[in-house]
Parts: C-alpha cells; sequence; structure tokens
C-alpha cells in the first residue's frame, strides 16, 4: 500500500527540502483560483509509515513553484500567479514550529508578469536566478533583501519554461526555451554560450544535471520522452527514453547517483529509469579527461561522449531502460522530487492535491549498491 497524503486543494508544485539531511521533507503548494492557497511542509514519518504535515502557511495568490534556500529550512521563494499576472517573492517562515502567515522579505519583480520559476544556487546560496516567459535575471539575496544584478532577454522566438542551475559549477545554467535547450554563463548573464537545438520535437519541460558526471544533463518534454545529453556534444542525445504516453512534466536525476532516474507525466504516472551503461560510460570519460575530471570547464564541441554500451549486449550485463512505473495517481502528475536525505525514495504530486512516496526496488538498490 503506497504512502499517501491528501491537499485541500489543486496543486502543481512539490519540492525537497535541500537543508534537512536527517529526514525527508517536501515542501507543496495549491492552486486554488477562489479560495486562499497554502504552502505546507510534509516530512515522511518513518516509524509509522506515513506523511505528515508539519506546518501549514497561507498564501493568498497560486503557487506554481517553489525555490527553497540550500541552507535554510525557513527561506524559499514561491512564484504566483494571480488575475493573470504571476511574479515571484521571497518569503521568511515564522519561527520555531508555528503556522500561520509567511513573512514577506522581497519580491522578486521580473521585466514582464509572465514569471515562469525560480532557482536558487546551492554552490552559491547568495544567487537566486528567476527565469520568465522571455527573460532571465540574476538577484543578489542579502540580509536587507534582493538586488538584481543582471538581466537579459531569452532571444526571439524563444519562450522559456523553465531551467536549472548545476549543482557545483555556480556559473552554469541550463533553461528549457521552446523546442531547445541554451546553456548560460551567470557571470556574464547576456547571451547563451551554448544551445542544444531542437532537444526534443515539442517544447522541452525538464531539465535535471546529473549528480557527479559535470557536463550531463537529462531533458523531458510533451514529445513524452527523456533524453540523456553531454554539453560538450549537443548534437545528438546519448540515450532516449519513451515510457510515458503524454506529455513529461518533470524528470530527476537521482540525488546520489548518476544510474537512477525518475520523471512523472500526465498519464498520471511515475517511472524509474536505471541506466547503468550509461553511467559507466561517465565514469570512463572522467577517467580519460585531462586531469580525471569530466568537464571543468563546458564548452560545446569539446569534446564527445562515451558510448553508453553496445547495441548486443553479452548476458549478465544489465540493459538501460525503464524498470518501475507507479500508478498512483489519479489525475496529471506534474510534481517530482527525490528525498534530500533518503536516495531511495521520491514523492510526486499530481493535480488533485495528491501526494505519493515511492520507494526504489530493493533489487535496483543492491546493484547499484553491491
Amino acid at each position: 500500500m503506497a504512502v499517501t497524503y491528501s491537499l485541500k486543494y489543486q496543486a502543481r508544485v512539490l519540492v525537497a527540502l535541500p537543508c534537512d539531511t536527517i529526514s525527508s521533507k517536501w515542501l507543496v503548494g495549491t492552486t486554488a483560483l477562489r479560495e486562499e492557497n497554502e504552502v505546507r511542509l510534509l516530512q515522511y514519518d518513518q516509524d509509522n509509515e506515513q506523511l505528515v504535515c508539519r506546518r501549514t502557511f497561507t498564501h493568498a495568490a497560486e503557487v506554481w513553484d517553489i525555490a527553497p534556500h540550500p541552507n535554510q529550512e525557513d527561506l524559499f521563494v514561491t512564484v504566483w500567479a494571480k488575475a493573470g499576472n504571476s511574479s515571484a517573492t521571497l518569503w521568511r517562515a515564522p519561527p520555531g514550529s508555528e503556522s500561520g502567515a509567511l513573512e514577506q522579505q522581497v519580491e522578486l519583480t521580473g521585466q514582464t508578469s509572465s514569471m515562469r520559476c525560480a532557482l536558487w544556487s546551492t554552490p552559491q546560496p547568495e544567487t537566486v536566478v528567476t527565469v520568465e516567459e522571455g527573460h532571465l535575471k540574476k538577484w543578489a539575496i542579502t540580509e536587507a533583501g534582493a538586488e538584481a544584478v543582471s538581466s537579459c532577454p531569452a532571444g526571439e522566438l524563444v519562450q522559456l519554461w523553465g531551467g536549472a542551475l548545476h549543482p557545483r559549477n555556480a556559473s552554469l545554467l541550463c533553461t528549457a526555451g521552446s523546442n531547445d535547450v541554451q546553456t548560460w554563463d551567470l557571470r556574464t548573464l547576456s547571451r547563451p554560450m551554448g544551445e542544444i537545438k531542437m532537444a526534443h520535437k515539442q517544447p522541452v519541460r525538464s531539465i535535471s544535471f546529473a549528480p557527479h558526471a559535470d557536463t550531463r544533463i537529462l531533458t523531458a518534454g510533451d514529445d513524452c520522452k527523456l533524453r540523456y545529453w553531454d554539453l560538450r556534444n549537443p548534437g545528438q542525445p546519448l540515450l532516449e527514453m519513451g515510457g510515458h504516453r503524454h506529455w513529461v512534466w518533470r524528470a530527476a536525476y537521482n540525488p546520489a547517483h548518476d544510474s537512477l532516474v525518475a520523471s512523472c507525466s500526465s498519464d498520471c504516472c511515475v517511472n524509474l529509469y536505471y541506466t547503468p551503461q550509461l553511467a559507466a560510460s561517465a565514469g570512463a570519460a572522467a577517467a580519460a579527461a585531462p586531469g580525471g575530471e569530466a568537464g571543468a570547464a563546458v564548452a560545446p564541441g569539446a569534446g564527445h561522449a562515451a558510448p553508453a554500451g553496445p547495441k548486443g549486449a553479452t548476458r549478465g550485463v544489465e540493459l538501460d531502460g525503464k524498470v518501475v512505473t507507479w500508478d498512483e495517481h489519479e489525475d496529471s502528475v506534474y510534481g517530482l522530487a527525490w528525498s534530500a536525505s533518503d536516495p531511495w525514495l521520491l514523492a510526486s504530486l499530481s493535480f488533485d492535491g495528491r501526494v505519493a512516496l515511492s520507494k526504489v526496488p530493493k533489487n535496483i538498490k543492491y546493484k547499484i549498491l553491491i
């Protein structure tokens, strides 16, 4: 029996709290049109096998994205929508274990009224990036509030949907723009330094960086596909995976293992993919690179990815592919996040407000560990 939790209203966003490495916690936000919305802090109670709401914060507008501070549990940015406009606000949760009203710190006002998402840098916790439909803005977060330090347009005919910041390289940003992926240098935010043209046949919805292979990303889109890429060789994906029957809203690398990926879709399903061959090729590429590091600097065309393995796999060799489909949801699944404290646990959120926990099967876990 799956562990689930039901919110009062419809919802689209679920994110893990990265600062808590002891217990599994997630923030979820609702998108009710006429009711007062909420941001809830959920925690997995392992002893009783249940999801528990630890805190509830009122949030007037619809919550479309949440970006938590990498080191502080009480600070996070929400991207919200109200009366056809969308923007972002930095909030501080009240002290202790109280629920109630959030304390607004500052609004991160965009160039337009179409904010897509906010990204909080892990290696540089004073940096937040807001992604609008046609604009990027870099913010410096201080005790006094927030200051916009640089911004730039996305480019002609580019409609941004989202993005991801590199977990270790503070200057690297990838955005999902129309059917393409753009790479940006945050030190000189002016125009893309690289691009994956036609990364998907339909709009790209999600980007995730590999936890260890510095130049590898995962993308997902409306073409129902997941694609693995090496940013040094953007002309061709390393691997393409199917397995969904409708748009893929989010796909995420496991925070500890390059060989595990989860995805969620409007087909009401959550999929788990296991790619030991592809992960092994990243290790081989790293060993062959100068200094033993793969991609100390990212530049389009700077190298070629190692192949993901022979097409005719020999007996005993693990093949890359989908290993599990979880169908605990009855509505489109928009939110997906791995636990920051337990790499074998992930949460998913469907539009009807249902949060479900899924665990990596033991046979896959043992293959990785042994």
